[in-house]
């Protein structure tokens, strides 16, 4: 009986289980990091710090909570995001739609009558079509590597046993970064259709 496909399986469970623990851990980091700054935030008068000091913790835990909200890092995108959201009665589709497009919508800003100011969003067609091609060649980057990695394994012999494993990890780990990259960039559809989402959005006031 053949028990090299034993020996795979041995060495394959484990490597997933640390990858779902891993996954598990990074996913409540930001709320553990929002935790600990709010622990920290009352010594901040206690010991009698600067101004400017406090005023970059409190920033901290502002981009900390946008993230956490959003899953946007740049902060700018995050609030963008939430006056998109906070003006308009969205599904969880469109709201996965709209996020993909987070990095290529662009606001222009009127003055009002009543001194606030209207916030229209607009498709910008030039950072769309980089976002895009970033999409696809991050896509076909790790296609490539995913290849190069899971056949040099097979066709390692028994005594590199070790290293195909790890070779198989390591596409496992590409495959995830291609779903990653399908999840959070516009690769689907026309500029037109998404252009139509953008502009069917309500306006945001913003009241000063």
């Amino acid at each position: 009986m053949n028990i090299e496909w034993f020996k795979f399986v041995g060495y394959v469970l484990p490597a997933v289980a640390m990858a779902l623990n891993f996954a598990a851990r990074f996913k409540t980091l930001t709320n553990e990091r929002i935790s600990i700054y709010k622990d920290i935030k009352p010594l901040c008068t206690a010991i009698e710090m600067k101004p400017y000091e406090i005023k970059a913790i409190d920033k901290e835990i502002k981009n900390l909570i946008l993230f956490e909200v959003t899953r946007i890092r740049n902060p700018l995108l995050a609030q963008q995001h939430l006056k998109i959201l906070s003006c308009n009665d969205l599904n969880d589709v469109q709201k996965s739609k709209i996020k993909k497009l987070a990095h290529c919508i662009d606001q222009e800003a009127n003055d009002t009558a009543t001194g606030n100011k209207e916030i229209k969003f607009i498709l910008n067609k030039g950072k769309y079509k980089k976002r895009r091609v970033e999409g696809f060649g991050y896509i076909i980057a790790c296609l490539i590597a995913y290849y190069i990695f899971f056949f040099s394994a097979l066709s390692l012999p028994k005594e590199d046993i070790p290293i195909a494993i790890a070779m198989l990890v390591m596409s496992l780990g590409l495959i995830w970064i291609i779903l990653v990259t399908i999840a959070t960039y516009p690769l689907y559809g026309l500029y037109k259709d998404n252009q139509e989402i953008i502009d069917s959005l309500n306006i945001f006031y913003d009241e000063i």
